[in-house]
């Protein structure tokens, strides 16, 4: 805004802006929620198809384990524990489809179940078939891994947990319960090794047998391969879930912005409004006696705090008053509509000076911004008071401009003495101090705010105050103060060629009439 002294610009700081952080109501949350439950359903429902997938390839490996002479008991054992598994299957399956009220239960006791059957059928083989080896084998070991892995998908930290001290208890008891049985075997299997020990090892090699077992190998292979997709689909499946929640909450927070946004728009096109409301009426200008007028106030994209005004009394004197509110917004609009009241009233009350008016004003503002509005916005506003050829001023505002028509140039008027911000401190009475302008027949006077001489082109360099004066005294010449301001502003904007306005523009002309 207007440049001033440090010890003055100091205090001209914008109150601080509330903290509008955004929040998702209790509607979204649940949203959230809803879409992590769909993410632990697919996660079930994948489980629970891997498990037919699973129970297809026990099917197999039991039926030709059988036909390469398995005792019947043994097939019939491991039959009964694919059935259960597969009955517990279909139980999961179509209630899944119907409610998930017990997706929680199904989470535990899915894991519980598959590491207990796996465990009593390889407890059972080894036993049957005299032969711990089984319980220590590296492919059983591994189909261990793959319902750890199974468990996993289902993205729950408890679940897992579960899963593994499960496994950790059923496993232990079942090696501690067969290590007797499997020393004696390790030795006569490491007997045998040596024995078969290739001719290219070195003399003190180990070779072991079960190593060279392609069945071995192969099975190995197919449960790391199993073991890997299951933990990709577990990556895939928590991506989608985290995707999904992402996208809800920016889409929230964006529509919440776009709803933001179009009440601020309602309520500063509002405030726009009013603020035309207020202003003095090309009608009331014309009317008066002694001086044209001519008077526009284009806004930037948000409200401003430009302020003017012309009131004629009854007795032929012309009060002005223009000012200009720190900041912008809907706050500085109110600012304006303040002093344009309080204005009026001191008017209405007969208040015997400008510097009165002023002081009036002042303690108005400073009243209203500090204690009501609890807010530090102040303004710069120049009064004036026209009668008879004789311009009265007093109070801090932008550079007066007076074109002098017999000697066809502009004199200034600094303003800076006259007064100081109004709406700063309680009292500017020792401040406020009037001065008096001769005004002669066809001279005019250029009132405005900064937004004139502060507007910008696209290379930032501003219009300035010298421009303006020699835009005035370009145009002075024309036959009405219509046209005069009209070029003027097209001056201003042809200057900024498309530049965005960050401030409002006001001009007032005053001509005096022959």
């Amino acid at each position: 805004m207007v440049g001033f002294p440090t010890f003055i610009t100091s205090s001209m700081t914008s109150s601080p802006k509330p903290d509008h952080r955004f929040v998702l109501s209790d509607y979204y949350k649940k949203q959230l929620e809803e879409i992590a439950l769909q993410g632990e359903l697919r996660a079930e429902s994948f489980a629970t198809r891997f498990r037919f997938f699973f129970m297809g390839f026990l099917i197999i490996f039991a039926t030709l384990g059988r036909l390469s002479g398995r005792p019947p008991i043994e097939f019939y054992f491991q039959l009964s524990a694919i059935f259960v598994l597969l009955f517990y299957n279909f139980i999961v399956f179509f209630t899944l489809k119907r409610t998930n009220s017990y997706l929680n239960i199904f989470k535990f006791s899915s894991s519980f179940l598959e590491i207990s059957l796996l465990t009593f059928v390889i407890g059972y083989t080894a036993y049957s078939q005299k032969n711990p080896s089984l319980v220590y084998s590296a492919p059983m070991v591994y189909v261990f891994f793959v319902l750890i892995a199974l468990a996993s998908i289902r993205n729950s930290t408890k679940t897992i947990i579960f899963a593994v001290v499960v496994l950790i208890l059923e496993y232990g008891a079942l090696t501690i319960a067969f290590y007797p049985e499997m020393s004696m075997l390790n030795e006569q299997l490491m007997n045998v090794s040596d024995s078969l020990k290739p001719h290219f090892l070195e003399a003190d090699g180990k070779f072991f047998l079960i190593n060279a077992i392609p069945m071995g190998i192969f099975l190995i292979l197919l449960y790391m391969i199993v073991t890997g997709g299951l933990v990709l689909y577990a990556i895939v499946n928590t991506s989608r879930t985290t995707k999904a929640q992402a996208d809800l909450i920016f889409n929230t927070e964006k529509q919440a912005i776009l709803e933001e946004n179009m009440r601020l728009g309602m309520e500063l096109d509002v405030a726009r409004q009013i603020q035309a409301m207020v202003l003095p009426r090309k009608l009331e200008l014309e009317q008066i006696k002694g001086l044209e007028i001519s008077a526009r106030m284009d806004p930037a994209n948000e409200v401003g705090g430009d302020y003017y005004d012309v009131i004629q009394k009854e007795d032929g004197s012309i009060f002005l008053g223009i000012g200009d509110v720190t900041d912008h917004g809907l706050a500085s609009g109110v600012v304006m509509l303040m002093t344009q009241s309080a204005y009026l009233t001191t008017l209405q009350n007969q208040v015997g000076s400008l510097s009165g008016s002023l002081n009036s004003i002042n303690s108005v503002l400073f009243s209203n911004i500090r204690g009501r509005m609890n807010d530090i916005r102040n303004m710069t506003l120049s009064l004036f008071l026209y009668h008879n050829g004789v311009l009265r001023t007093a109070g801090q505002h932008e550079t007066i401009m007076i074109y002098r028509d017999k000697e066809k140039k502009v004199e200034t008027f600094d303003t800076t003495d006259n007064g100081m911000l109004v709406g700063l401190t309680e009292s500017i009475s020792e401040f406020v101090h009037e001065k008096k302008l001769e005004i002669q027949p066809n001279d005019i006077v250029l009132l405005y705010t900064d937004g004139a001489t502060e507007a910008e082109n696209p290379e930032k360099v501003q219009f300035g105050s010298d421009r303006l004066k020699q835009s005035l005294i370009k145009h002075a010449p024309l036959s009405s103060t219509d046209l005069i301001l009209s070029e003027l502003f097209s001056d201003i904007k042809g200057f900024m060629n498309g530049a965005e306005l960050f401030d409002d523009i006001t001009l007032l002309l005053l001509k005096r009439k022959v």
